[in-house]
């Protein structure tokens, strides 16, 4: 089967595709989560979105959007 993620499958796929391939995922699991169901580690909980207030107004570094334009003039 091709790999990728979920979330991109519906762009290519087509539904018995997606289908064998989630049959896949079930029989092959990521090694992650046989090491954390053989140790029965706990798995991680997505933390909390950052509070209005602690969340930067302006990007960390400033975004060079020469790049973008340079891909859409060629094209890609």
């Amino acid at each position: 089967m091709e790999g990728g993620s979920p979330e991109a499958i519906w762009e290519r796929w087509s539904l018995p595709m997606y289908l064998a391939q989630r049959r896949y995922w079930t029989d092959h699991p990521p090694v992650q989560w046989l090491v954390q169901a053989y140790f029965k580690i706990p798995a991680k909980k997505t933390p909390r979105p950052p509070r209005s207030g602690d969340a930067p107004s302006t990007p960390q570094r400033p975004v060079d959007w020469s790049l973008l334009e340079e891909k859409q003039e060629n094209g890609r």
